[in-house]
């Protein structure tokens, strides 16, 4: 894709995270990178089309919202293609007749999880390699999160720089850049830095509904213990990246005799840390295995 004027943008399977991304890059916080001229978004039912043209009311004009019967007319009006849908539908996507064909010269964006590039341009093709031998595919896998929604993701992405355009991995990443934070990654620890990225933030949610069970059990209003376990993490975690390993801020926090080492102490015991690794490499090695199933 060559194009430097307005972009016009499609959304195919505008779920949770493609609503997020959209609305994101229709109200840019960088309006002078790259503009939005026109979007078009797939969804699968009535229902959800009303839902987005709902979302989107305000961008009426430049937004329009499609059924997925109508995939491959939005992919061949548009210049950059987001692919959100959900993985198990890859194949019966991309195996619409005409869907392969518009998709040549446009970039393709994946936010499909645990869906390679190689897995991208295997369904581009058909399988044969016809789709390599006339242009290589320009596309950019990238694990988001649901902070998208706050414009607090990070986003990781990865692709064959070799084959991406210089100008196609800036827009990529401005539009990833437009709901948080962006980096590229190499694709061989893309999958558990993706996890890292998609699964991290449920398991710490996990942790912080245990804590704010014991507050409730200890009468203790659930807002409060709310307000008052957020708060506290929130600042905490901004040590770490700050400089602060977290074993060495374990040890400041766990003053000898007092409450936080026995805590964490009780947590040793219960293998808690030991279980969080292994639900990371868990999670890793099913990303690893979606291609192929």
């Amino acid at each position: 894709m060559t194009k430097t004027g307005p972009l016009t943008f499609a959304v195919i399977g505008c779920g949770t995270l493609g609503t997020a991304i959209a609305r994101g890059i229709l109200d840019p916080l960088d309006k002078d990178s790259f503009q939005i001229k026109r979007l078009i978004a797939t969804v699968g039912t009535e229902h959800s089309k009303s839902r987005v043209e709902t979302e989107f009311s305000e961008h009426s004009s430049r937004v329009q919202v499609l059924l997925a019967t109508e995939n491959v007319r939005a992919v061949q009006e548009a210049d950059v293609v987001l692919l959100s849908a959900k993985p198990v539908k890859r194949q019966e996507i991309f195996d619409v007749p005409g869907f392969r064909d518009a998709l040549r010269g446009k970039l393709l964006l994946s936010i499909m999880a645990g869906i390679s590039t190689k897995e991208l341009q295997r369904l581009a093709s058909g399988g044969d390699g016809d789709l390599e031998r006339q242009q290589p595919l320009q596309a950019v896998r990238t694990m988001p999160n649901i902070a998208a929604k706050i414009r607090e993701a990070m986003s990781l992405s990865t692709a064959n720089l070799d084959m991406l355009t210089t100008e196609n991995k800036k827009i990529a990443s401005w539009v990833y850049q437009q709901v948080g934070q962006q980096k590229f990654v190499p694709e061989s620890t893309f999958d558990i830095s993706a996890v890292l990225v998609g699964c991290a933030g449920s398991l710490l949610l996990l942790a912080v509904d245990g804590l704010l069970d014991a507050a409730v059990a200890e009468g203790v209003k659930r807002p409060e213990a709310t307000e008052m376990v957020m708060n506290s993490a929130l600042g905490m975690m901004k040590l770490v990246p700050a400089g602060n390993h977290p074993s060495v801020l374990r040890e400041v926090i766990a003053s000898p005799g007092g409450c936080s080492i026995r805590a964490l102490l009780e947590l040793e015991r219960l293998g808690v840390r030991s279980a969080f690794t292994a639900a990371i490499m868990k999670a890793a090695e099913r990303s690893k295995g979606m291609s192929n199933s």
